[in-house]
C-alpha cells in the first residue's frame, strides 16, 4: 500500500504529523457543538477571535500541514514545504502556550505544558528541515561538480 502516512520519507516525519493531527483534533473540538470558550481558561481566546473563527483557523494550518507532509513524503521530497508548515506550527503552538498562560488563574496549568512542547517539537522540526536542505543542497554540489 502506497501513500499512507507514514510510509517512505513520512518514516522520519511522525513528530510533525502529531503536530498536524493535534492541531486537527483541537479544531475538530472546537468546531463541534457546545461553548467550548464559555470556560474561563479561554477567555484570552475569545478576546482574539471567536471560537468559530479560531476553529476554521486552525483546521485551515492542520490541513494545509497534512497536505504539505503528503506532498513532501510522496511526491516530492521538499524541505522548504517542512520548514514553512513546522515554522508555521511552532507559532501556532507559541501563539496557543501563551494564551493559556494567560488565563487569569494562579499557577502552570497542564495546556501551557503540552501545547508548548508542541511548540518546541515543531520549532525543532523548522530546525531539522533547514538542516536537511543543507544536506540537500551539499549533495547536489557534489553531484553537479562529479558531472562536470
Amino acid at each position: 500500500m502506497t501513500g499512507l502516512p507514514f510510509q517512505g520519507h513520512h518514516q522520519r516525519r511522525e513528530a510533525e504529523w502529531v503536530g498536524a493531527l493535534v492541531c486537527l483534533g483541537v479544531a475538530i473540538a472546537l468546531l463541534s457543538p457546545g461553548p467550548t470558550f464559555s470556560r474561563p481558561t479561554f477567555d484570552a481566546f475569545a478576546h482574539v477571535a471567536p471560537e468559530g473563527t479560531w476553529g476554521m483557523a486552525l483546521l485551515a494550518v492542520a490541513l494545509i500541514r497534512m497536505l504539505g507532509l503528503w506532498v513532501n513524503g510522496s511526491k516530492r521530497h521538499s524541505p522548504s514545504i517542512r520548514f514553512v508548515t513546522a515554522a508555521a506550527g511552532a507559532l501556532m503552538w507559541g501563539w496557543v502556550t501563551w494564551l493559556l498562560a494567560h488565563d487569569g488563574y494562579p499557577g502552570v496549568n497542564t495546556g501551557v505544558g503540552a501545547y508548548g512542547v508542541l511548540c518546541l517539537v515543531d520549532g525543532y522540526c523548522a530546525f531539522r528541515a533547514i538542516w536537511d536542505q543543507g544536506r540537500n543542497d551539499q549533495r547536489a554540489a557534489i553531484i553537479k561538480r562529479a558531472a562536470a
